[in-house]
């Protein structure tokens, strides 16, 4: 193999770049250059045949070797931060940039590519001075206007942002990005219509562009139009099958709608398809929970765990997916773990509680009761709760204290008087139960059921006597 690498290259052609590129990456992987390393000239030539082919991998390897060849080489360090940004290694696209600027600091491609870099950190103070001096210098630079549009649509300022992607849009090279940034405006400004509208001409010129699909589905969304939406999805899936964010929206809105079986088969093909993708496995997981199937959805947000150990809501989901299973031990460690990172979040401690009562634990489970009231004092269900677990206790004046906030909360539940019905009759107090009594039963007949059922036990045969008498006439008035 003979390269003759100190000759000046005569603008190679494809073939001749690729049989060369073939013979580079051979070279690589022997670590047997025969002739030495290639002169600065051809790793110039093979990287930007490398960048224009999409090959990234390679165009990494040689733009490194074309830096060390020419160490003050702007060009050099130049396409080697292009290399890194295009395989989105932003940083160290930045520091590339960064030494190219030191050997060439008014290069206005330089300029305007640190900007990006900066802009894609979500650097946008830096990056926005940085567009601007570039602008300044070369007012027509159709790049540092579109990255100076990003920052302005970073900056949640997307009229402005707006005017200069229109005018891009009118631009050929531009044209297709601009109108995808503009229709990400019309949604941020939740102009829908107009949103749809852009999507519409983009599918237009572009049948089977699936981010357009993909977007256009994720307005219909918002809209409610769920219908549409999943027809948008899968017309994206249709001409991508492996986008992961499809499926996962695909789910989503099945899950919207109801359609637990179908939403499981969506999340579930993107799982499988980016098995490490974990807003996928939690809502599979919840998905799964929904469905009933508890060890399978604690399984999953267990896996989620190995991922991500600090993940407060799969340690909440498991909890109560281990609740469902009546494993309350195991339940309650998972809500104290996810307590230690959200030690605010109400419906953790009302789980809590709940679970901590079904171990028989009544004075822990009323204490995180109370925690949760504290947090949240307008919850009519953790009242309630709370309440018929402080007559475990034989409380009563304190359970008909949590029974009245239940009334006060919400009072057109039936639930909230029968049972202090049930706490009045209990104490002895009939005579003072029936007005409750026969409110459940207007807000709620099937509460006379629970009725002939349930007091017969707490009041005797006379007691049920006496009680229908009694709510018989407030009945009829008499």
């Amino acid at each position: 193999m003979n390269f003759d690498y100190d000759d000046e290259p005569e603008e190679p052609n494809r073939q001749e770049l690729d049989e060369t590129l073939r013979r580079f990456r051979e070279s690589v992987r022997s670590g047997n250059w025969q002739n030495g390393t290639p002169c600065a000239e051809a790793l110039e030539a093979i990287v930007i045949h490398c960048l224009e082919t999409v090959a990234f991998d390679d165009a990494l390897i040689f733009a490194k070797m074309w830096t060390e060849k020419a160490p003050y080489a702007t060009d050099a360090w130049h396409k080697l931060g292009i290399t890194h940004g295009s395989l989105g290694q932003w940083q160290l696209a930045l520091d590339a940039y960064e030494h190219a600027a030191t050997l060439d600091p008014i290069d206005t491609e330089i300029t305007v590519n640190r900007g990006i870099a900066l802009e894609q950190l979500g650097r946008l103070a830096e990056a926005h001075e940085l567009i601007e001096t570039a602008l300044k210098n070369d007012p027509d630079n159709l790049d540092a206007m579109f990255t100076k549009a990003l920052i302005l649509e970073r900056r949640e300022r997307y009229d402005e942002a707006l005017r200069i992607f229109m005018y891009l849009a009118k631009q050929e090279t531009f044209h297709r990005d601009s109108m995808f940034e503009i229709a990400i405006c019309h949604e941020a400004l939740e102009q829908y219509n107009e949103a749809l509208s852009i999507y519409e001409i983009l599918i237009d010129l572009e049948p089977y562009e699936p981010n357009a699909w993909f977007n256009k589905g994720v307005i219909f969304g918002k809209k409610g139009a769920h219908r549409h939406a999943l027809q948008c999805y899968d017309m994206a899936i249709v001409v991508k099958p492996d986008f992961v964010n499809a499926w996962y929206n695909m789910g989503n809105t099945y899950a919207t709608l109801g359609r637990l079986d179908e939403s499981i088969a969506a999340y579930r093909e993107a799982h499988r398809l980016d098995p490490k993708d974990v807003p996928v496995m939690h809502n599979l997981a919840s998905s799964l929970e929904e469905h009933g199937n508890f060890q399978e959805a604690a399984d999953v947000f267990t896996k989620v765990l190995e991922i991500e150990g600090r993940h407060a809501q799969a340690l909440y989901g498991r909890g109560t997916c281990y609740d469902a299973l009546e494993q309350y031990g195991k339940a309650v460690d998972d809500y104290d773990a996810a307590l230690a990172l959200e030690p605010e979040y109400s419906d953790l401690w009302y789980a809590k509680a709940d679970a901590l009562f079904n171990l028989k634990r009544v004075d822990e489970s009323l204490a995180s009761y109370r925690k949760a009231l504290e947090l949240e004092p307008t919850d009519v269900e953790c009242w309630y709760d709370y309440s018929t677990t402080v007559l475990e206790t034989g409380d009563v004046l304190e359970a008909l204290r949590g029974y009245t906030e239940c009334m006060r909360l919400m009072p057109d539940w039936a639930e909230g008087y029968y049972a202090t019905a049930k706490t009045l009759c209990a104490a002895g107090q009939p005579l003072t139960a029936v007005p409750y009594l026969v409110k459940s039963f207007a807000l709620d007949p099937s509460k006379r059921e629970d009725f002939e059922s349930e007091f017969p036990l707490i009041a005797g045969p006379l007691g049920m006597e006496y009680l229908n008498n009694v709510i018989h006439d407030h009945q009829t008035g008499e």
